[in-house]
């Protein structure tokens, strides 16, 4: 979906005539666990490729994710556009008196979507609900190889790929609401919906390529995601009574 789609969809879901539509924006921050299994197996290759002992310092770890959003309520249901900025990487090092070697490897992902949820229990102020968000994912990859030997630089190479693909999210979500405020945590499970692999961002036909079994690599974002969110509700309008 472009952009211009999602501009579009917005402006529907904002204008849309409803007596008990409002509109909620808020943001929610969580800490989401990524398989990239290609990308570990490069990082067993590529451990053992220099000719000196090298260690993998971290290996694309569980990290954080950030995810603003803009939601259309109504009654028990609410649904509109959000946007999921995720990120993780690895480490390769060596180092002894005489010099360091560093490769590194990060990737992040843009993902505009749509999100759903659905009120399943509400007692009091407290509601508990099922969510799913549908969306593309923009990735890049950015990798780093240097080696300094006696102060002096022998290697200093910078890549980057991009792929695309889709994902799908669902989970629970429990919240609790304070006035036009709304507190939630939500867990749920996200999979990468697609098979694009990483291309070189100057050459879309160079891919980045395992060499020990000549498959493509991709990025795999599949894992779980647990995160708290904060947002206002705002009021609903109301009409002044007219004199007659």
């Amino acid at each position: 979906m472009t952009k211009v789609s999602y501009i579009t969809l917005l402006f529907l879901l904002v204008t849309l005539p409803c007596k008990s539509q409002r509109i909620e924006t808020g943001l929610q921050g969580g800490l989401g666990s990524y398989s990239m299994t290609d990308l570990k197996e490069l990082n067993e290759i590529a451990v053992r490729l220099p000719p000196f002992e090298t260690k993998l310092v971290h290996d694309f770890p569980a990290y954080f994710y950030y995810r603003p959003f803009i939601l259309l309520k109504l009654k028990r249901i609410s649904f509109g556009p959000v946007y999921t900025f995720q990120s993780t990487g690895s480490r390769i090092s060596a180092r002894d008196y005489s010099g360091e070697y560093l490769l590194d490897m990060v990737v992040n992902s843009n993902g505009p979507g749509i999100y759903d949820e659905i009120v399943l229990y509400d007692l009091y102020n407290l509601q508990y609900s099922f969510y799913s968000t549908f969306g593309a994912l923009f990735s890049n990859l950015k990798m780093k190889e240097t080696l300094v030997v006696n102060d002096e630089s022998l290697t200093d190479d910078k890549y980057k790929f991009k792929s695309f693909n889709y994902y799908l999210e669902a989970g629970l979500k429990i919240s609790y609401s304070y006035q036009f405020l709304d507190f939630g945590f939500s867990a749920g499970y996200q999979i990468q919906v697609g098979d694009g692999s990483f291309r070189y961002s100057e050459n879309d036909d160079m891919k980045l390529i395992n060499t020990e079994n000549n498959n493509p690599v991709r990025p795999e974002w599949n894992g779980f995601r647990a995160g708290l969110s904060i947002s206002y509700c705002f009021p609903q309008s109301t009409k002044l009574p007219v004199n007659p």
